[in-house]
């Protein structure tokens, strides 16, 4: 199952959730979210979903 990592690093927006909420719906993908505008994000598991995942989205 293909992983997909969305970085956010700026306030969401619809379209962005909307295709985060897409991916998530279906089964063949594996989706994680890291919200590098919440307060103090965890820069080093960051890293490593960097190197895990298949594709990666910066908004």
């Amino acid at each position: 199952m293909p992983s997909l990592l969305h970085i956010l690093n700026a306030p969401s927006d619809p379209f962005v959730e909307a295709i985060i909420a897409e991916q998530k719906g279906g089964s063949t993908h594996q989706v994680t979210v890291i919200d590098l505008t919440a307060a103090d994000p965890d820069f080093a598991a960051l890293v490593e979903l960097v190197f895990q995942s298949d594709s990666i989205q910066c908004w």
